[in-house]
């Protein structure tokens, strides 16, 4: 039990860890979003390359992307599709355990590059390495009305399941930026005038694009970031109370 005990405690710090590295890239975004003033796309060329700009404008794109759920036209999204079934296992008397689960069954990531555009002018957005912030499309669960083993279609591929559970249906999750929908974009001028990501290693830049408005970016940050201290302050003490626990259960088997 202590050897659990110390396990679990290492398991709790090392995600109480993980979360204030998250808080703290967090909050240098925050900084970021609140210290760098936006420009419009013909004051573009007043700045120097390598330097973090804010942009606020419409996606233009000639030939854009379709997504995978909704077919909607776009320059970024995410889909996953899982399976959400039951699984049966016997006991040996002719009944059976059932318990809900869940399982990825395809998951597609897409982006291209992009126009943005204000009144003043058009610049090429590359979104490659850029932390995307799409608006969620579609969030559904489909039942399952056919036999145990069964397929599906996504994206145009048929995906196959086996026949040794129940199959209740599928959940469909979608993020996307759209075609003609504003963009809010935090990135780095580069040397050919194109917006895209600071240098490697880089620690004080990041390259943000966001379907929502700066407003809405920076709440959710906020919210992001009191969630995060939350849960290290949680994890900081459960974990100091198990390896509390494995040294006095330690000490009282060597006693």
């Amino acid at each position: 039990m202590a050897v659990i005990l110390a396990l679990g405690g290492v398991l709790s710090l090392a995600i109480g860890a993980l979360c204030v590295k998250e808080y703290l890239r967090t909050r240098q975004t925050i900084g970021l979003v609140k210290l760098v003033s936006p420009c419009t796309v013909a004051e573009l060329a007043d700045r120097l390359p390598g330097e973090v700009v804010e942009l606020k404008g419409i996606v233009r794109c000639a030939t854009p992307l379709t997504s995978e759920i909704t077919g909607r036209p776009c320059v970024y999204y995410h889909s996953v599709t899982t399976r959400e079934y039951v699984p049966a296992s016997g006991d040996g008397k002719g009944s059976s355990f059932r318990q809900r689960r869940s399982e990825k069954i395809s998951e597609n990531e897409q982006r291209i590059a992009f126009q943005l555009e204000d009144a003043t002018g058009q610049v090429t957005v590359n979104p490659f390495d850029a932390e995307i912030d799409a608006r969620k499309l579609v969030d559904r669960f489909e039942p399952y009305a056919g036999v145990p083993a069964g397929s599906i279609t996504v994206g145009g591929i048929s995906i196959e399941f086996g026949g040794d559970s129940r199959t209740l249906g599928f959940r469909k999750v979608e993020h996307a930026v759209l075609v003609d929908q504003p963009v809010y974009v935090l990135g780095v001028l580069q040397d050919d005038g194109t917006i895209g990501p600071p240098p490697e290693g880089s620690r004080l830049r990041r390259f943000l694009i966001s379907a929502r408005s700066e407003e809405e970016l920076a709440r959710d940050l906020w919210k992001r970031s009191y969630l995060l201290v939350a849960s290290a302050t949680v994890s900081f003490l459960v974990g100091a109370w198990m390896l509390s626990a494995a040294a006095v259960r330690t000490l009282a088997s060597l006693f």
